[in-house]
């Protein structure tokens, strides 16, 4: 991206960079109109039942973080959660 960088308009360079977080709340009692971030190709969002808050994520001050997995995580065909694998179907093969 660096390399395509100097071709941004100035707008499009805030655009591109990071900003502040937004959680979404759901709220069925307030009905609002979220605008949309892309004018020309989207339109606004109509009854809109959820509310933005800034959301500051949090930071690791005063932890201390251990890498890796936490000990006896199942992995592979062990795995409990998330996407099925090959391992998981019945296959047939010479």
């Amino acid at each position: 991206m660096k390399s395509r960088e100097h071709r941004l308009t100035p707008e499009e360079r805030r655009r591109n960079g990071f900003g502040t977080s937004t959680k979404f709340i759901f709220s069925p009692g307030e009905s609002t109109v979220y605008p949309s971030s892309l004018p020309d190709f989207f339109p606004p969002i109509y009854r809109c039942t959820c509310k933005m808050e800034s959301f500051d994520l949090p930071t690791l001050d005063g932890l201390h973080l251990v890498p890796g997995l936490c000990e006896g995580v199942c992995l592979g065909a062990k795995a409990l959660a998330g996407f099925p694998l090959w391992v998981h179907y019945p296959t047939q093969h010479n």
